[in-house]
């Protein structure tokens, strides 16, 4: 049996990608169901669940309770078998430690989780950081729930990743993740055309702490429309706040997009054209590099307050062209 968890769209195409590489077999689909509704409906949309064995659905509240609960249902699935490989992102979240500490796992296989991927591995795989956190609370729930909580964790002996990142190779698997499957289900086409708008990327978590407040992000976003002579095709975020949408949707140089899949995957099914793409910092401008190496790409983004991200961002950006946005003249 080959197990794996999914807490957002893009991972669900990664796990799709990893599962087209593998050639796994008797599949389970752990799903944590979205939030907001926006995301919950591109996960129903996406997830096409007569495509695996097993599904088990628990939701991101109450977290002592669900991951316990699904991690049973796993058992009375496998029985007394070993899990050949379990897929997931979130290196150091909780909810992937529990699995690894409860259920009897031969190999792991972390996939992409957008960016997270850069920070978490050069934070806490490459340098096997302990995974130690401690809830007195929330472990006596767990081991009501069956589960013996995660304690102390380190990396798997058995440990590879499945990244669209080029990482650095410090001894640790890397395999890379070209999106094959994806090209294959769309009969892959070329959306490049230099005649064609901008795409913008919306960023998600605007106004929350640490984030642009709703004001700043929007008059970004309005500069980058005024600084081109094209239209500016907007994709929101799938956590989008309603106040953000309000004053962008009714801008008149720019076209809001309401899309029902994963940018990734909602260009290729609309057949949206579009001659470059441009935001802060995304995953899509990684996915997009591999799905249109001709698409000129472009970034707003400065600085990120955690140095050592920052630094391993902007050399990866740098390997697939992005270039800084003000250098992007007429296009």
């Amino acid at each position: 049996m080959n197990l794996y968890l999914v807490t957002s769209p893009l991972q669900y195409l990664c796990a799709l990608e990893a599962r087209h590489h593998y050639q796994t077999e008797n599949n389970i689909l752990l799903l944590v169901n979205q939030k907001s509704k926006t995301g919950l409906a591109q996960q129903n949309k996406i997830v096409d669940r007569n495509y695996w064995d097993h599904v088990i659905t628990i939701e991101r509240s109450n977290r002592s309770i669900s991951v316990p609960k699904s991690i049973r249902a796993i058992r009375a699935l496998i029985g007394q078998t070993i899990i050949e490989r379990f897929f997931y992102s979130e290196y150091n979240g909780w909810r992937t430690k529990l699995i690894v500490k409860n259920l009897a796992i031969d190999k792991e296989v972390y996939f992409d989780d957008g960016t997270l991927t850069i920070l978490e591995y050069y934070n806490y795989i490459l340098p096997n950081n302990a995974f130690y956190r401690p809830r007195w609370f929330q472990d006596i729930i767990t081991r009501l729930g069956g589960c013996t909580p995660p304690g102390i964790s380190f990396r798997s002996n058995n440990f590879e990743i499945f990244s669209m990142f080029k990482l650095e190779d410090h001894g640790i698997p890397l395999v890379k993740n070209e999106f094959f499957a994806l090209k294959d289900n769309y009969c892959y086409k070329n959306l490049h055309d230099n005649s064609a708008p901008i795409g913008y990327i919306g960023q998600g978590a605007i106004g929350d702490k640490n984030n642009p407040s709703v004001a700043k992000y929007v008059n970004d976003v309005i500069e980058v429309a005024k600084k081109t002579s094209k239209k500016i095709i907007y994709f929101p975020h799938r956590t989008e706040k309603e106040e953000v949408k309000t004053i962008l949707e009714n801008h008149p140089d720019i076209i809001y997009h309401k899309s029902e899949y994963p940018l990734e995957v909602e260009i290729l099914d609309k057949e949206i054209k579009l001659s470059a793409l441009t935001g802060a910092f995304s995953t899509v401008m990684f996915t997009f590099n591999e799905l249109y190496p001709d698409m000129p790409l472009y970034t707003t983004y400065t600085n990120h307050p955690n140095k050592a991200f920052d630094k391993a961002l902007k050399v990866q950006l740098k390997m697939i062209g992005v270039k800084p946005f003000n250098t992007i003249g007429k296009l």
